[in-house]
């Protein structure tokens, strides 16, 4: 479907993730959908997930690869986890740190909607939506500028490829895929 569903983000790294792959995971919603409907496939695939930090995932995955750098890794991450340390790209591209990332770019900070929805009476207003929603920004094109390569996914036939491409580069890779700001990760069950 689109706009693409996370959950179809993490089926399909599922399927490519090469058996000696490294998955490290952000906190937060990427790390909720991950820990939810991502499965290793083999024992020598390895998963790291934060516990807190947001935005750790993505120079957690630059310093994954330069400890096993005959491995493949694979960052999954959202846009509000991208920006805490975009400039990290500029790092990797500088030491040549073949990663790829993946960004659920929903265009929002959607895991603080609730809060910010109760905060403003329980309900999503126009004021609240303003405190967690970005602007629309293309990280395959922020990536490119700094000398990666960026690949930008809007369609669910294209997530497959754009990893299996990312994974056959030598060079830092980010797949920006466009996803459903709606869809927020499940919740507690209470």
């Amino acid at each position: 479907a689109v706009p693409i569903r996370p959950e179809r983000i993490c089926a399909e790294l599922t399927r490519v993730v090469p058996d000696d792959g490294i998955v490290v995971v952000d906190t937060g919603h990427a790390g909720m959908w991950m820990g939810g409907f991502y499965d290793l496939r083999t024992p020598t695939q390895s998963y790291l997930r934060s516990a807190g930090h947001l935005g750790w995932a993505f120079p957690a995955s630059l310093g994954a690869k330069c400890g096993a750098p005959d491995r493949p890794v694979v960052c999954f991450t959202g846009d509000s986890g991208l920006w805490y340390h975009v400039g990290d790209i500029e790092t990797a591209v500088r030491f040549g740190i073949n990663s790829v990332t993946v960004v659920n770019n929903n265009r929002s900070g959607n895991q603080s909607m609730r809060g910010f929805d109760r905060a403003y009476g329980g309900t999503q207003t126009e004021a609240a939506r303003e405190l967690w929603v970005f602007t629309d920004v293309n990280f395959a094109e922020v990536a490119q500028s700094i000398g990666a390569v960026g690949i930008r996914v809007e369609k669910p036939a294209d997530i497959v490829p754009a990893i299996e491409r990312g994974l056959e580069l030598d060079a830092p890779v980010v797949v920006d895929v466009a996803t459903d700001i709606e869809a927020v990760a499940p919740a507690a069950v209470t």
